[in-house]
């Protein structure tokens, strides 16, 4: 067993889910528009940050308010090691035994990371290869309790030998239900011709952006007192995969009424065949080095 694969078991361990612009949506593949009883395969890819403790995912902490008369998605304070205005009222709702508003105020946790998409039931733009996917506590549960049952003999997301994951949507009383999805028991190979079109993103800055204290205020109130706030202070939250919240449950999103024809995109082999760390080093290094020349061009 690999030391880096110890590593993450350890971090997943650890963790515990009790604790931008709209087109930036666009590089998220929608898996919550699949209908019942259909399921998605997806490669998960590593993160271009090799100092991250999770490997492929990041947490994601955001607040939904009411601004302008639209759902607003911001950024909490506390994931950028900042105060946050929302989260100190929420605690004080729950002081007061307020339930029901310190549950509205209080920050929602979610995972980001990236993919390659190897089936699919829903049409999705296939010439884009590497996907961001955002889901909530419950699948990271099942990624984390694939950690701990001893049954992944190297990293997931491993190019050479890794696992697909199979995320299978079901219906639990009238509300979607992602927890029959698992990692795929065979280990496989993504494709050659694909590893070199691969290109990895720095998760860390796909979360929410961070937003000053200052207008997180401006925004609060806005909420709060149904005051019209500029439209650049506020990210509209396009339909998508929905956050729960780090205490209580969150109203998942409803079931689509239409199904696109499958979509079939990636390709993975079979019978791994020699070891992947050189060819991901090989990303990682063409990655590092594109964002490196974008900075320059700036």
């Amino acid at each position: 067993m690999s030391s880096k694969l110890e590593a993450l078991k350890a971090a997943f361990a650890a963790k515990t889910t009790s604790s931008s612009n709209d087109d930036s949506w666009k590089k998220f593949y929608p898996f919550w528009k699949m209908q019942e009883n259909n399921q998605a395969v997806v490669r998960f890819l590593p993160d271009l940050d090799e100092d991250n403790p999770l490997g492929f995912l990041v947490e994601n902490h955001v607040h939904e308010l009411n601004i302008n008369g639209q759902r607003t998605t911001v950024a909490c304070g506390k994931m950028y090691g900042e105060s946050c205005p929302i989260c100190e009222l929420s605690k004080k709702y729950y002081d007061e035994k307020n339930e029901e508003l310190g549950k509205k105020y209080y920050r929602k946790l979610s995972y980001i990371g990236q993919i390659i998409v190897i089936e699919s039931p829903i049409e999705h733009d296939a010439e884009q290869i590497v996907k961001l996917i955002d889901f909530g506590p419950k699948i990271f549960k099942l990624i984390q309790s694939a950690f701990q049952s001893g049954d992944l003999e190297v990293e997931p997301y491993s190019l050479i030998g890794g696992y697909n994951f199979r995320i299978k949507k079901t219906k639990s009383g009238q509300y979607a239900d992602y927890g029959t999805s698992s990692f795929a028991p065979k280990q496989t190979n993504v494709d050659e011709d694909l590893i070199d079109r691969l290109e990895l993103m720095d998760l860390k800055e796909q979360r929410r952006k961070q937003v000053p204290r200052a207008e997180l205020e401006a925004m609060l109130n806005a909420d709060l007192t149904g005051a019209s706030i500029p439209v650049a202070s506020a990210q509209s939250t396009p339909a998508s995969t929905p956050v729960e919240p780090t205490v209580a449950t969150s109203t998942p999103v409803a079931t689509p009424t239409t199904e696109a024809a499958p979509t079939p995109t990636a390709a993975t082999s079979e019978a791994p065949t020699s070891s992947g760390s050189s060819a991901l080093a090989a990303l990682r290094a063409r990655a590092k080095a594109a964002k490196t020349a974008g900075g320059d061009a700036e």
